[in-house]
């Protein structure tokens, strides 16, 4: 029978005696027990951890910031979208009422449904016909029947010219009432406000101003806490906070030689404001 299986036995053989020369002092368990033994592999070190992890966060920040451009893009591009949405509504209320919408104003007592702070409804005098501020203040968004808030969670800010927003018993407006509401591509550049005079974006004049105070929301009321937000420091903001003359320019970072600016601007010209009420019979 053994004769039959050279290959097995010389294979089984070479197998247990692996590491044992002839006359060596080794006994055969040992022989085998070494041949049994796996070496176990060593780990990472220190410095290759280091340089993994400092590669693994280059590949993030080449991915993040992308991804924030992206977000911050698409929040601008959404509350120029709510923007044009709001100015849709003011005419859309001229033409079915005659005149423009009062502000909602951001402070002071309440004396009533047509007298409250931060409500969205329009805040107006019914028996005069006259708005009850004339400063700027929320897009009444109840009135309306729009979203309260940008997407940072601010109010809209809103001015009208009080030709545009009287009522009876006052005499609302028509197609040869001036629009006092100026934009300025500066606010340095704006009439009544230095030396220098730039021709304003709305050389014919605004009867309405729009505003989101973008990202850093600065000047805007919270739409959760109806509070104000810290003020700007730069002129641009700040005119746009205060009421007007108001801006509209490319955004600059903080830092910047032009000041930090990234408010989102519209407004509606007269005649464009008129052109639609026409078109609607409202006006002659």
């Amino acid at each position: 029978m053994n004769s039959t299986l050279p290959h097995l036995q010389h294979s089984s053989t070479t197998s247990y005696l692996a590491g044992i020369s002839p006359g060596s002092s080794k006994s055969l368990m040992s022989g085998i027990c070494r041949a049994s033994v796996q070496q176990i592999p060593r780990g990472f070190t220190l410095v290759e951890i280091a340089i993994a992890v400092f590669i693994i966060a280059l590949l993030l920040g080449s991915i993040l910031v992308p991804l924030t451009t992206q977000v911050e893009q698409r929040q601008v591009s959404e509350t120029q979208k709510m923007l044009e949405d709001i100015k849709e509504a003011l005419i859309g209320h001229a033409v079915a009422k005659g005149y423009l919408p009062c502000t909602d104003k951001t402070s002071g007592a309440t004396t009533g449904p047509n007298d409250t702070p931060n409500d969205g409804v329009e805040d107006i005098n019914t028996v005069t016909g006259v708005c009850i501020s004339s400063a700027a203040g929320n897009v009444p968004w109840q009135t309306l029947g729009l979203g309260a808030a940008d997407p940072w969670g601010n109010r809209f800010r809103y001015r009208v010219d009080t030709n545009y927003s009287r009522r009876s018993p006052a005499t609302p407006f028509n197609v040869i009432s001036a629009a006092g509401l100026v934009v300025c591509s500066t606010w340095a550049g704006c009439p009544g406000t230095s030396s220098v005079r730039l021709t304003p974006i709305s050389p014919d004049g605004a009867v309405a101003v729009i505003i989101s105070h973008g990202r850093n929301g600065l000047g805007a009321i919270s739409a959760q806490t109806s509070a104000l937000n810290p003020t700007p420091s730069t002129f641009d903001e700040t005119g746009n906070y205060s009421g007007g003359p108001f801006v509209s320019r490319t955004h600059s970072p903080v830092g910047s030689t032009a000041g930090e600016f990234d408010d989102i601007v519209t407004w509606l010209g007269k005649y464009t404001l008129f052109n639609r009420m026409v078109a609607a019979g409202k006006l002659p």
